[in-house]
C-alpha cells in the first residue's frame, strides 16, 4: 500500500488491527502531517496504574503507536512496520490530563526508519516522557499466527 495515510485510515487501524493491548488504551489521532503524527490517550484505568498515574506500559505503548504512525505519513502509506529498538525515558508521573503522543521521523530509509516522540500533558504541556525508536519495514509482511 502506498500513498497517503490518513486520520480516518488512522481511527480504522487503532480500532481494527492494532493488538489489544493497543486498542484497549483508546487512542486517538489529533493530527498527521508529512512525517509526524499525534496520539492521544487518556487517563483511564487501562492507562494508569495504582494512584492514578499513567503507567510506563501504557507510555512505551503510546511512543511505539506514534512512531509507527508518523513512518506512515512519510508519503509510502500504511505497510508492515516491526520495532528494532524502543528507548522511553520516563521525565515526571502525569495521569491528570489526557497525554499528546507527538512523533516525527529523523530519518526514514528504503527499509529502517528512526523516529523520536514526546509525550506531554495536553493542558499543562507539561513533559511526561520522551522516546526514540528504530522500525524495520519489511518488503513483505510477515504473519503473526496467534497461539491457539
Amino acid at each position: 500500500m502506498t500513498g497517503e495515510f490518513t486520520i480516518e485510515q488512522g481511527a480504522r487501524v487503532l480500532a481494527e488491527t492494532m493488538p489489544g493491548c493497543v486498542r484497549e488504551l483508546g487512542l486517538t489521532v489529533e493530527h498527521l502531517g508529512e512525517g509526524s503524527a499525534t496520539l492521544r490517550m487518556r487517563p483511564t484505568a487501562m492507562a494508569c496504574r495504582e494512584g492514578g498515574i499513567y503507567a510506563g506500559q501504557a507510555l512505551a505503548a503510546l511512543a511505539d503507536t506514534a512512531m509507527c504512525f508518523a513512518i506512515w505519513t512519510d508519503g509510502r502509506g500504511r505497510r508492515p512496520v516491526a520495532t528494532v529498538d524502543l528507548h522511553v525515558t520516563f521525565l515526571r508521573g502525569g495521569g491528570q490530563e489526557d497525554l499528546l503522543a507527538k512523533a516525527e521521523i529523523v530519518r526514514s530509509g528504503r527499509t529502517l526508519s528512526f523516529c523520536k516522540v514526546s509525550m506531554v500533558l495536553a493542558d499543562s504541556g507539561k513533559d511526561v516522557a520522551s522516546g526514540v525508536g528504530t522500525f524495520s519495514v519489511p518488503a513483505e509482511a510477515v504473519p503473526c499466527r496467534p497461539s491457539t
